[in-house]
């Protein structure tokens, strides 16, 4: 069966994330045939992928069309789903966000781009909303779990966040030596704070196997890795297996380097528990992450115009690991499957939050929609010492740019751990929103 879609991809200059989309659709035979439609303000990169984009559809004759456009209304209309990628500012003004942070005593920054990113991702949804109600709206690029929040109570749209992290499950079966379709987990939360409640290997629980590593192995594995370990391995770091022992459950994926400020009160902090890098978000990492970027970027510029290549040296031509492309097959012809996706905690599917709440769960996608999948209660002590208090941080970003309140995002400041005085967070708050590159969030709170 074949259904064709137009498919709006905003932030489309994005060139891995868009080119990636792209060669999965080209290998998605139900969705040959299906527009996409590409925006974004950026008119070069956004024509860089669009020549990729057609040169890869001709080699492989998934029959896609394309449009490209920097007039969001015009890719929306008629949109049956919208993706959403876009980094505000980019990373120029990411990192101008942090370096601000740092002027006033915030080590590595205090995540104000989210606050920015978040009301970008609000605007999309109301312009979904008007143009092409019926859409899904498929958010990629972070905060998800802030921003997917944050849209489902505004607009009541069909929201659905993606991420990766939940297959680095599959980093703890490899360390462990397990053969890794034999390996089976759930790991449900916020996004970017998940946590591996069952894992199990041939159908028994393995978390034994894992206790052993840790009282056999991990010494001689950080012995042997701390020097070797990329800026992006976070998952069997000591940091990992530390929150493991203190929270009672493994963190999986981008929660490692998430959860817990004391890992990260400075560098020498970080390098203990993350490797000699210090992990994905030490300025050591995080610069080398940079780096890696701006090579795909590169590679991708060099597929779309090299004519003497096929674009399928550098795409190959089978499906990613990405969720997208196989959801949205699910859901228009009806290929039932189960993957790991944000959603409305309807059920609810993790007990003791609002319904209102996206959460991170499995859930069984088919043309009969999302269908989440509740998990058991977690325990006491998770939802006291972890979970709970990540949802309160979340629900301060949320509401403040519900409210735009100024006094709520001050006190999302003022929760911060390296906030000294009321004089150091309100000085960044006025320095930051005095910018005039933060005019979408001084507008939102009135400054």
């Amino acid at each position: 069966m074949k259904t064709a879609v137009k498919i709006a991809i905003i932030g489309a200059g994005s060139a891995t994330f868009a080119a990636g989309i792209v060669r999965d659709l080209c290998v998605t035979p139900g969705l040959h045939g299906s527009h996409v439609a590409l925006m974004d303000i950026d008119a070069r990169r956004m024509g860089n992928v669009a020549q990729m984009a057609e040169r890869l559809n001709a080699q492989l004759g998934a029959g896609l069309s394309f449009s490209q456009t920097l007039d969001r209304a015009e890719a929306l209309r008629g949109a049956d789903f919208v993706l959403n990628t876009a980094q505000v500012g980019g990373h120029d003004w990411t990192e101008a966000q942090r370096s601000l942070a740092e002027k006033h005593g915030y080590y590595r920054g205090a995540r104000l781009h989210d606050y920015g990113q978040a009301a970008f991702f609000l605007e999309v949804a109301r312009d979904v909303a008007r143009l092409c109600p019926n859409a899904w709206l498929i958010q990629s690029a972070n905060p998800v779990f802030e921003g997917c929040t944050l849209m489902h109570r505004e607009t009541g749209i069909k929201v659905l966040g993606l991420c990766h992290g939940h297959y680095a499950y599959e980093e703890v079966a490899q360390v462990l030596g397990l053969e890794k379709d034999k390996v089976s987990a759930q790991v449900p939360g916020f996004n970017h704070w998940i946590w591996m409640t069952d894992f199990r290997y041939e159908g028994r629980d393995a978390y034994p196997l894992l206790d052993e590593w840790i009282a056999t192995k991990a010494e001689a594995y950080w012995a042997e890795t701390d020097n070797t370990r990329t800026w992006s391995q976070n998952q069997m770091t000591r940091a990992a297996i530390h929150q493991y022992q203190i929270y009672g459950y493994m963190p999986i994926g981008d929660t490692p380097r998430m959860v817990g400020w004391w890992y990260h009160t400075d560098l020498a902090t970080k390098q203990r528990w993350y490797g000699h890098l210090g992990g994905f978000d030490s300025e050591i990492g995080w610069g080398i992450y940079l780096q890696e970027i701006g090579r795909r970027v590169e590679r991708v510029e060099q597929a779309a115009l090299d004519l003497s290549r096929p674009v399928t040296d550098t795409f190959r031509a089978v499906q990613s690991r990405e969720q997208i492309v196989p959801i949205i097959n699910a859901l228009v012809n009806d290929v039932p499957g189960l993957y790991q996706v944000n959603i409305p905690n309807r059920g609810p599917l993790i007990q003791g939050f609002p319904e209102d709440l996206v959460v991170e769960v499995q859930a069984v996608v088919s043309s009969a929609g999302i269908r989440g999948i509740a998990v058991p209660p977690l325990p006491r002590s998770l939802m006291a010492s972890a979970m709970i208090p990540r949802w309160h941080r979340a629900e301060l970003e949320v509401e403040a740019l519900r409210s735009g309140d100024r006094h709520l995002l001050l006190h999302a400041l003022l929760a911060d751990p390296r906030t000294r005085s009321l004089e150091q967070a309100e000085g960044l708050l006025a320095e930051w929103l005095a910018d005039p590159r933060s005019e979408r969030v001084a507008r939102l709170f009135g400054a």
